[in-house]
């Protein structure tokens, strides 16, 4: 319990000191909230669900797995013949077609032994269930999508931020030197020296926003919208550590999709195997109908009943080929069972090794990076200003206390992403 109340303490001022060293990275500036609505991450999340059209393709597959398994369970159709014979040609004899010819009208039912369209529905089922997992798969894979652009677009949203502020702040610091030149009490190449910090800040930040609008339109686009806004205010904060609880492997294997994807896969491959030995079962077919007989003398004209029957003699084609198919792709989807474990397990272990070590470089080290170099800063600023510091380590000391906060967003950033991919692959993220 100790051990707890200490990690929350510690999770507190580190969220505190991210907080002061980042004001964008919670609130945006007042333009923005002019600008641009609020997003927040569970928002995002539930317009990919209904909008997306990824997700109604997978449903789609599904509604056409569910037809196939209606199809499988349907008799086959009868067959209707008409024939007439002996209609001559030409010749000097006299014919009536009514008299001189043999006519038949008879319907030919196929008759199928060996359970085979009970197999066709169990295998159509099994398809069925396939695809609603695949479908499964698809809405989480598009969710990880969606939460992953959504902190890259925050981060970089941030960062847009950050270095708009640090041009504001340069800026400054060039009209207080072009004073100080006007006035004979700095030197003119320490100005031309701010000044090309300057302007390389603001390519700098000019690459940041094109990033930012880049990184919005991604997200938009895995949420399925076809209009991009120009701003938006994102609600959910980076510098939140809470910590995540993932389930433990014997659930994650029990429950992830994937898995049960393969398992359903052996199923399936069960069901088209035993169909396959269902189909090497000849089906005969009956024939029964209406025979009208020309014949000779007293016989012409007559009417009869036509019956017959046909079956196919498995002499050559047993469908041995099929059926040796079918058991290896059942021995295939036995390994794949094994392949996929071995792959979740491997996805779960890597998760969260890269989790671990991003939160704990956020909890111990980069806070720590960032107040020195802050520090730094402010006192290479101060001295400068005092004469005590020449402009080349006042820009060293400003240039590092940058890239120290442009390392800590994206770091932030990454640890969010590897917090989707937690959830993601420990089953989490629905």
């Amino acid at each position: 319990m100790k051990a707890r109340l200490m990690r929350l303490g510690q999770l507190l001022l580190v969220g505190a000191f991210i907080f002061r060293m980042i004001p964008p990275l919670v609130l945006a500036e007042q333009a923005d909230l002019r600008g641009g609505s609020a997003l927040s991450l569970s928002s995002a999340l539930d317009q990919a669900r209904t909008q997306n059209p990824q997700l109604a393709m997978a449903r789609a597959r599904v509604s056409e797995a569910e037809g196939m398994r209606e199809q499988a369970g349907l008799i086959p159709n009868p067959s209707l013949y008409a024939t007439s014979e002996n209609t001559p040609l030409g010749g000097s004899q006299p014919f009536r077609f009514s008299r001189d010819t043999d006519d038949y009208v008879y319907l030919n039912q196929k008759i199928e032994l060996g359970g085979k369209r009970r197999r066709r529905v169990a295998y159509a089922s099994e398809n069925v269930g396939q695809m609603s997992i695949q479908s499964e798969v698809a809405m989480n894979q598009l969710l990880a999508r969606v939460a992953t652009a959504y902190w890259m677009a925050a981060g970089s949203a941030a960062l847009d931020q950050l270095y708009r502020r640090e041009v504001k702040t340069l800026d400054e610091i060039v009209d207080y030197n072009s004073a100080r030149v006007k006035k004979g009490a700095t030197a003119e190449a320490d100005l031309i020296r701010i000044q090309l910090e300057s302007d390389r800040l603001k390519a700098q930040a000019r690459m940041a926003a094109e990033q930012a609008r880049r990184s919005l339109i991604g997200l938009y686009r895995e949420m399925g919208a076809s209009a991009f806004p120009d701003a938006v205010m994102f609600t959910d904060r980076l510098d939140d550590l809470a910590e995540i609880q993932p389930p433990d492997i014997q659930t994650v294997l029990r429950e992830r999709a994937e898995m049960r994807a393969a398992r359903a896969g052996v199923k399936q491959a069960e069901a088209t195997f035993a169909l396959q030995r269902a189909n090497a079962i000849p089906d005969p077919q009956l024939m029964a109908g209406y025979k009208r007989f020309s014949g000779s003398g007293q016989f012409t004209g007559q009417n009869t009943l036509f019956f017959g029957f046909q079956v196919p003699i498995p002499i050559f084609d047993r469908n041995q080929g099929q059926i040796a198919a079918a058991q290896a792709r059942l021995m295939g989807a036995k390994d794949a069972v094994a392949d996929q474990e071995i792959a979740i397990r491997a996805e779960v272990e890597s998760a969260l090794s890269d989790y671990r070590s991003r939160r704990d470089a956020l909890l111990k080290v980069l806070p720590r990076m960032a107040r020195r170099a802050a520090e730094s800063d402010q006192i290479a600023a101060g001295a400068y200003r005092l004469g005590g510091a020449d402009i080349l380590r006042f820009l060293d000391a400003t240039r590092m206390d940058i890239e120290t906060q442009v390392l800590l967003v994206q770091t932030l950033v990454d640890y969010h992403k590897s917090v989707v991919t937690v959830e993601l692959v420990t089953g989490m993220l629905r």
